[in-house]
């Protein structure tokens, strides 16, 4: 049976605003896909309640990916139903989680949003909140139209849209520049946001000049910023992101260790804020 285009304006809208809004550990994004697939569901199975009733089952299981991203494989899953392929379609939607969130993860997660927040975030320090205001949101609308197209390409395209997309070298190259440029954007951003992250520590040691003895307070920052300008702030991102990679730590697990860290220097001046 063939969906409406009315069916299909809902699944779209469905799926970019809310794949992520009932988001479990049990079952990811499963709830949500299953949400946003319904209209497409009822409308095929409508006279199959035994079908209706398999296809919420299967569609309701673990789904995890890149929610940039899967609106692609959310049109080409409804291309197969479509044809009567349900199958097949529940087999490309778990086959091509993986990959696809491996591509909109690095560029959303890690490049795109990081890099453009940072941005964002230095306007709104020399107080120009609505440029920075407005740098959020068209990134946000720009990702919006980006699944839209996505789902639309889905569709139209079927299982040739998911190979396409994996195997463009075109896609692959642009994907590896675009992650060089916010690997430079990023290093650089480090020592200009946490520059004022600085040791406290400070010690006393008796001289002598010319003559008298004269007491003279060495600060351990001063050494280290004739050693190697810097160190501290990327030292502290650098710790972190081996808990995240290495000790499978969550971001909420890192929240609560910054702010605990935070106290602890607050009390014992090991680090400041200069």
């Amino acid at each position: 049976m063939k969906l409406t285009k009315e069916t299909l304006r809902k699944i779209k809208i469905r799926h970019i605003f809310g794949i992520q809004q009932t988001w479990s550990y049990d079952r990811m994004m499963g709830s949500g896909y299953c949400w946003a697939m319904l209209p497409g569901i009822e409308q095929i199975y409508q006279n199959d309640p035994e079908g209706l009733r398999k296809t919420c089952v299967d569609n309701i299981q673990f789904f995890n990916t890149s929610a940039i991203f899967s609106p692609l494989i959310t049109g080409v899953h409804l291309a197969m139903m479509e044809a009567d392929q349900e199958e097949i379609g529940q087999n490309i939607k778990t086959a091509m989680m993986g990959p696809l969130a491996g591509v909109g993860d690095t560029l959303a997660g890690v490049i795109i949003n990081p890099v453009t927040t940072l941005i964002a975030c230095q306007f709104a320090l020399t107080g120009n909140w609505l440029l920075s205001l407005g740098l959020i949101l068209l990134v946000r609308i720009g990702w919006i139209i980006v699944q839209s197209k996505l789902f639309d390409f889905g569709y139209t395209k079927g299982v040739e849209a998911i190979e396409s997309t994996t195997k463009n070298s075109l896609m692959t190259s642009g994907i590896e520049l675009v992650t060089m440029f916010g690997a430079v954007i990023l290093g650089g951003f480090i020592p200009s946001m946490l520059s004022g992250i600085q040791i406290g520590l400070e010690y006393t040691s008796a001289i002598s000049l010319e003559g008298q003895q004269a007491d003279k307070i060495f600060r351990v920052q001063e050494m280290f910023d004739n050693i190697a300008p810097y160190l501290v702030p990327i030292g502290l991102v650098a710790g972190l992101l081996w808990l995240i990679k290495k000790k499978n730590m969550t971001s909420t697990q890192i929240l609560i260790l910054i702010f605990v860290l935070a106290a602890v220097c607050y009390f014992t001046k090991i680090l400041i804020v200069a």
